[in-house]
């Protein structure tokens, strides 16, 4: 379900860009703000997080898509004329509508291309990766995608069970049509709407339009009330469909250099890595510094290890959201 083997399909990633807000909230600063009943030792025993960045109040989620943006043209060498087709992965849009990506598309100066947004919670930017190839593989030249969340403003500064995981973040990917180049080697994306009901935040839609009261029930927040649930259903979904995936491009686990996983919780990782059993080494995880930031999680992962990736490496992005979403890709650099 939803496979896609790019072969010979020509498609090269070019260049990646990342942003991450200049303000740090630590563990202690955040238990301090929201009055948490928790201490810095259990947020990272059942987290993995000890800091995360926070947008500044002036700031939205298109201006850290735009910072990556810009930087993701620049290491491609490219202008940003050239972009045919702009995605946005994200849940923390600027506005429920429009998109967030034609705010993107207008920051970079440009008119006309197709420009969208993409809601598949932290499996997004795999989402992304998917429709840009089948974009490249029929007609496209150029696409455009960023993963852009400001998580901190979507949960409750007073809920220990959310506070501390999310961070804030952007990621950014110019992919190109080359001919003889094959940097993305396959994707898959999948759904289970059984699990639509897991992770949500409960107003703001058409189901529970906004209102005073939703507000004051604090309804606009992020809930998790079956974490226990998710926390199996992440990893045994992640443990099951990747050596499914690696085998349907003829290819197994011990032939992949790097994992990088959604960084969601570390927990979570390391049951998967038991499963896998990946090695530590190949498992790019850097949870601790920047938190859950959703849908920019893998791209800011990759640009924070780039230097670690030698040229010919094959990396394998797992991820998995809300609404249990699910993608992989396989890169090879």
């Amino acid at each position: 379900m939803g496979l896609l083997n790019c072969g010979s399909a020509g498609i090269q990633i070019a260049g990646w860009g990342s942003y991450l807000p200049q303000q740090i909230i630590d563990n202690p600063t955040l238990i301090a703000e929201g009055k948490l009943p928790v201490d810095p030792a259990w947020i990272e025993r059942r987290i993995g997080v000890k800091t995360r960045h926070r947008a500044a109040p002036e700031q939205n989620t298109s201006d850290l898509a735009l910072a990556a943006a810009r930087q993701a043209l620049q290491n491609a060498q490219i202008e940003a004329e050239a972009i045919d087709l702009i995605l946005l992965s994200t849940i923390s849009p600027d506005h429920p509508n429009p998109a967030t990506a034609c705010a993107v598309q207008a920051g970079l100066g440009l008119r006309g291309c197709p420009s969208f947004d993409i809601s598949a919670a932290c499996s997004g930017f795999v989402y992304g990766l998917d429709v840009a190839a089948r974009y490249l593989m029929t007609g496209s030249q150029t696409v455009l995608l960023v993963s852009a969340e400001i998580r901190s403003r979507c949960v409750n500064p007073e809920d220990p069970s959310t506070a501390p995981i999310f961070g804030d973040g952007a990621g950014a990917v110019i992919l190109r049509k080359v001919p003889g180049s094959n940097n993305l080697l396959g994707t898959q994306i999948l759904a289970d709407g059984a699990g639509y009901h897991g992770v949500k935040i409960p107003a703001g839609g058409t189901a529970q339009p906004a209102s005073l009261q939703s507000v004051q029930d604090k309804q606009h927040y992020l809930q998790i009330p079956q974490g226990e649930q998710i926390f199996f259903a992440v990893v045994e979904g992640m443990t099951e469909q990747t050596p499914l995936f690696l085998e349907s491009l003829g290819m197994s686990i011990e032939q992949i250099d790097f994992v990088i996983p959604h960084q969601a919780n570390i927990n979570i990782l390391n049951e998967v890595a038991r499963r896998l059993q990946i090695p530590a080494e190949k498992m790019l995880i850097h949870l601790d510094q920047v938190g859950n930031t959703s849908s920019a999680s893998i791209p800011l992962a990759y640009c924070h290890y780039t230097d670690q990736i030698p040229t010919g490496s094959k990396v394998l992005l797992i991820t998995a959201g809300a609404g249990y979403t699910m993608g992989l890709a396989l890169i090879q650099t």
